[in-house]
């Protein structure tokens, strides 16, 4: 196994155990937080409906769990495939940035500005 492949695994597997924390965010989040989390449950009240949303939280964060995983893997899987052969020393420094930067931006950086 490469270490590029290391990389992108070891990254999404955290960026997969980041969901948890997501429950423990209080306030309004960041903007990528609330695109993760509002966006599952306007997902899961599009399929069902609002009060379905709103009572069966389980499903609402399995959703989000994927969210979050496309949302790294948007950028985070091209990085992987780009450098995985062409920069074989920097392609995994640059897949572990990608992650460090996704989890800053999904809990510190761009705070929301919604609310009162």
């Amino acid at each position: 196994m490469k270490s590029a492949d290391k990389a992108i695994t070891t990254s999404g597997l955290i960026v997969i155990a980041s969901t948890a924390g997501l429950a423990a965010v209080r306030g309004w989040g960041t903007v990528l937080f609330q695109i993760v989390v509002l966006g599952a449950w306007s997902i899961v009240a599009h399929c069902t409906s609002g009060l379905f949303a709103d009572q069966h939280h389980g499903i609402v964060w399995i959703v989000a769990l994927l969210l979050n995983t496309l949302g790294f893997a948007i950028v985070g899987v091209p990085l992987w495939l780009i450098s995985r052969n062409r920069l074989p020393k920097s392609g995994p420094v640059l897949i572990i940035c990608w992650a460090v930067l996704y989890l800053a931006m999904l809990f510190v950086l761009f705070p929301a500005t919604d609310g009162p």
